[in-house]
């Protein structure tokens, strides 16, 4: 009979453990994942916040995942469906997606090692679709456009005062 491989390099314990000693067990977990195993199926008992930590960055994995798919698409020159939820990165030329994905990616892989929080991810990705609103914006299109009509500043006249 082969032995069950830690999942999590957690603790393995039997159903009828966790029964007989579930305090011992608990606070086991509050240091890290145990694995429950029942017959054949394998449980895990962590921390409510650990399970939110994990689902939340692989939601975060899978945006970037999907935002990387629709970038190789784009420079591959693949039609995008115009119902993607990335359909404003057409806006941008082949060398600025690449910058995109890069900037995109290292921005996510400093938020999985924690070094910045996940939120920064979205704020990234947000600052990109600001910046295809604005190269497809007719009125910003016509700002730059304008031909410049500079003036220079003149030096300021100093009024003087006299003193009575």
């Amino acid at each position: 009979m082969a032995t069950a491989q830690p999942v999590f390099d957690d603790v393995i314990v039997s159903a009828t453990a966790l029964n007989r000693r579930s305090g011992e067990i608990l606070d086991r977990a509050l240091e890290k994942c145990v694995t429950i195993m029942r017959n054949d199926q394998a449980f895990v008992l962590l921390r409510r916040e650990q399970a939110a930590e994990m689902t939340n960055l692989l939601r975060c994995a899978q945006r970037v995942l999907d935002l990387v798919h629709a970038i190789d698409r784009v420079r591959s020159t693949a039609p995008l469906d115009p119902a993607n939820e990335f359909e404003w990165i057409t806006a941008f030329p082949s060398n600025d997606l690449k910058n995109m994905a890069e900037e995109v990616y290292e921005i996510y892989a400093r938020a999985r090692s924690g070094e910045v929080p996940l939120d920064e991810v979205d704020a990234v990705i947000h600052e990109w679709q600001e910046s295809a609103w604005a190269v497809r914006s007719p009125y910003v299109r016509v700002a730059f456009e304008a031909v410049a009509n500079e003036v220079p500043l003149t030096e300021p006249v100093l009024a003087t005062t006299t003193r009575e």
